[in-house]
């Protein structure tokens, strides 16, 4: 479905702004007579023009001077690879703005927006579907970084002393020995914990993401610049999630959080596999590159995200504890007692429930059923109804890992 209409004077300001506050992804042509120009768009963002042998901020210049003409939005047009704007849109259009005193400012632009334009926002834009060639994509700029968030202090389960090595005693017969008494001494807990996710009983497990307001969903890969994606993301300081899955292999997923336009983690399954970090990152673009699977972006309160992603390397404290003869009130009020910042995760099969942990206090829960977040840890206690349900107590790393620099990404 394409959208088009007439240009008047201002119509080609409006209709940058009106891309930008509708969050619209796909190509807006303009035609003027003999000429043209190509603005391409992600997610809002103008990142490419094209126009009467110019590119980047000059073709967008000569294009809003522009008081006749039609206008022309293909949401299913490729994205080119090329990226030559690096301003705003509000920049470009102040920019315009001085370079002809004639052409009307920025805020006495007209609030209405061109009704096809309007009509097809309100609908929603179409699924896009065609391909894109990722070779050749620019490497990231990595943006400023912003002001490193800093939690409280988190508490880290004691770790019990490894047992000393005990002299072999000496060989005696049978006969003289005597009978050994009183209860056989128990096996120490081991010093090292194994990360969450990372045992063969947890392999199939990931830390499920809680739901919020979609930006886009369903996004095809082999329509998608990934790496763009990433990158205006994080210049809009985004605090969320994006989450790649398989097309025909739903077990295939991955997920990268950003809090404030910083990558804080990330996670990915496939082929038996489970990462975490940079390389599930690179597993994430290079499926993508591949032009596999389907994106989605989600936003998320910035301390949700921070409450999330520690708990893709938190250690174990108890792990795969069988729900039904688990009282799972007094597993909270152990916790309390402990202090234990980070999550109770509840599985069963694919279905995987979270109760948040903060200094021992429940902040909330949810599940791969039910992702929107919830008071309390209801959600978690819940699915421990089913029989076959396995708990996992999980504890945050005692500070925050260090951010993920998209530009070490390969």
């Amino acid at each position: 479905m394409q959208n088009q209409g007439s240009i008047g004077p201002a119509t080609v300001a409006e209709l940058l702004q009106t891309m930008q506050q509708d969050r619209a992804t796909g190509t807006l042509l303009l035609e003027n007579g003999s000429r043209q120009c190509s603005l391409h768009f992600l997610f809002g963002h103008l990142f490419h023009a094209t126009g009467e042998g110019e590119e980047g901020e000059g073709a967008v210049m000569a294009a809003l001077g522009w008081n006749s003409g039609a206008y022309t939005f293909n949401p299913r047009a490729k994205l080119p690879p090329e990226e030559t704007i690096n301003s705003s849109t509000d920049d470009l259009l102040r920019q315009w703005e001085r370079q002809d005193g004639k052409s009307p400012g920025v805020d006495d632009l007209e609030a209405a927006v061109p009704e096809p334009v309007a009509a097809a926002a309100a609908s929603g834009w179409p699924e896009q579907s065609e391909d894109v060639e990722m070779a050749d994509i620019e490497p990231f700029a990595a943006p400023p970084p912003p002001t490193p968030y800093t939690p409280p202090a988190r508490h880290q389960p004691p770790s019990a002393p490894a047992p000393a090595r005990a002299a072999a005693p000496a060989a005696a017969p049978a006969a003289t020995a005597p009978p050994r008494r009183g209860p056989v001494p128990s096996t120490p807990t081991p010093a090292v914990r194994p990360p969450a996710g990372a045992t063969r009983a947890q392999l199939s497990v990931m830390v499920p993401m809680p739901s919020g307001p979609t930006l886009h969903a369903g996004l095809k890969a082999s329509f998608l610049n990934f790496p763009m994606l990433l990158k205006t993301l994080s210049q809009d300081g985004f605090s969320g999630y994006v989450s790649v899955t398989g097309e025909t292999d739903r077990q295939r997923r991955g997920d990268i959080l950003f809090k404030d336009g910083e990558v804080l983690q990330s996670q990915q399954r496939g082929e038996g596999n489970y990462r975490r970090g940079k390389q599930a990152i690179q597993e994430l673009v290079a499926h993508v590159g591949r032009g596999q699977g389907l994106i989605d972006a989600v936003e998320l309160p910035s301390e949700l995200v921070a409450a999330v992603a520690p708990l893709i390397v938190a250690t174990t404290v108890f792990i795969n504890l069988p729900a039904r003869i688990v009282d799972f009130q007094s597993l909270i009020e152990f916790i309390a007692d402990q202090r234990v910042s980070g999550g109770i995760l509840v599985s069963h099969g694919e279905q995987v429930a979270v109760a948040l942990l903060g200094e021992g206090t429940p902040s909330g829960s949810y599940s791969t059923q039910a992702p929107e977040l919830a008071e309390g840890p209801q959600v978690a206690a819940a699915a421990c109804a089913e029989r076959e349900a396995r708990i996992d107590v999980v504890a945050s790393p005692p500070q925050p890992a260090a951010a993920i620099d998209l530009a070490e990404i390969g």
